[in-house]
Parts: C-alpha cells; structure tokens; sequence
C-alpha cells in the first residue's frame, strides 16, 4: 500500500485539471445563468455581473450561451472543489513521516520479526502466501501441441509463452488459468490471473489470439461482455490483448503494458 506515491499521483491529476479549468474559464462569458422549469420545460435566463438584479431570457437560438454559462458554473465549482483537494493533500505530504505504521515491521531485527505480529504482511509474504494457493486449472486435451514456460508449466500458444515468460523475467506473480466464477458462463479459467503487488489485487489476464476467426472474436466479445456484468472491468481488474494471423503479438508491446498496469 503506497498511500503516500498515490496522492502524489492524486496531485498531479488535479493540477492538470486545475489548468485546464483556468485556461477554460478566461474564454467563458460574463454573467451567470439562471434556470427555471416550466412544466417539463426549462428556460434559462442570463444575470449580467453589472446588473444582477435584472435577467435575460435566453431563447432557443441562444442556447449555445446557456451551454457556456453552465459550464462555466461547472468549471468553477470544479477549480473551488480541486483547490481544497489539492490544499489537503499537500498539506499531508509536507507532514507525512516517512515510515508508516504498517511498515515498522520491516524496520525490525529478523530475531524480532519472528516473534511479532505484524499489522500488514510485507509485500514478500503476501506474495509467498499468494502464489501458495494451490488450484486444479483446465486440463488439456490429447494430441495437441505442448508449449513450456520458463516456469516449466504448460501452456496453450507460443503467445502465452512470451506473455508469461515476460511475468515471470519482469517479477510479476501470476496463476496460469485460475479457475473464476462468473455470472452468466459458470467456471471459467482466464488466461493468467496476475497479482498487482501494490495494489494486492488480482487482475485477471485474457489473450484473444484468433480474433480473425468470426466465430472465435465474437465468442471473445461475449467473455467480455461477462467480465464487465459480473463487475471487472479493463481500467481495474481485468486486461485483453489481442493478435490476427497478420497482426502477431507486440513483445514490446506486452512489456510496456505490464510496466503500466501491473508494477
């Protein structure tokens, strides 16, 4: 859990936002704008800074300027709510301690770490513990090719091959095919189940690599579509790659995609 390297992160999302709002508000224009619903209609009315006792309405032909007053309400709502965001945050780096409580474990003499009990497992016993879990994954068929792993473990392609050996070379802990319940297929075993170290999370790691076959990509599509039902979703838990007969899998493509997603 890296709290601290997250608000960093957190900061400076919000200081490209604050920006950008800036920038945004310096070409909006004067007044504010008024709503107010007639039955299922709504009218907008503009107030002039200099009279803001008097309203304009606004007719249909004018609606682009209630589009941009309300963004401007938007914008500015939004620069009030990221300043104190921001005001926070720094606030926190500036006083935040540089050992945190959870990892005072680490800071201990290995005789003592033996005899203690840690608030927060170190990211080493997490992932000794994690990759101990023991599973039955999807046993193969006769007769079809075999592919090994660095690891020694069997696999279905040439491209599960370089996917895992890259895992294995970049440190990163997985499960070839872990069996996941999902809504709507039962049992399935997505292709590599991935531990994000930092995160402790699994990802669960699909390679479609016939998506030239009609049939094959919309049966990919529809695992996809189940993923996203039953809850994971590419920006979270879950990653795809892809691959035709013209288009092979991009081995530095697949480094930078676990550089980015999983470390």
């Amino acid at each position: 859990m890296r709290t601290k390297e997250q608000l960093v992160e957190r900061c400076q999302y919000l200081q490209k936002v604050e920006k950008e709002k800036e920038n945004a508000l310096l070409k909006a224009p004067l007044g504010t704008l008024r709503v107010m619903q007639q039955g299922e209609n709504m009218r907008y009315y503009v107030r002039k800074e200099e009279y803001p006792n008097d309203t304009i309405y606004l007719p249909k032909e004018k609606l682009n300027l209630a589009r941009d007053l309300a963004q401007k309400d938007y914008d500015q709502k939004v620069l009030k709510a990221v300043s104190k965001e921001l005001t926070a945050i720094n606030k926190y780096i500036q006083h935040c301690p540089s050992i945190r409580a959870e990892q005072i474990y680490e800071t201990l003499h290995k005789g003592k770490q033996s005899l203690v009990t840690p608030l927060y497992p170190s990211d080493e016993e997490y992932v000794r513990e994690w990759e101990a879990v023991e599973y039955e994954g999807k046993p193969f068929s006769e007769n079809v090719p075999e592919f090994y792993s660095m690891k020694g473990e069997r696999v279905r392609s040439k491209s599960e091959v370089i996917i895992a050996d890259m895992l294995y070379q970049m440190g990163i802990p997985y499960r070839y095919e872990y069996p996941l319940y999902l809504r709507g297929l039962g049992v399935i075993y997505p292709d590599f189940t991935v531990l994000n170290v930092r995160e402790r999370k699994a990802v669960y790691w699909e390679h479609f690599g016939r998506m030239d076959d009609p049939e094959y990509a919309e049966k990919a599509v529809r695992k996809i579509n189940c993923f996203r039902q039953n809850g994971y979703y590419e920006e979270d838990n879950t990653l795809y790659t892809y691959e035709t007969g013209k288009e092979p899998l991009n081995q530095k493509m697949i480094r930078s995609l676990i550089g980015r997603r999983l470390n």
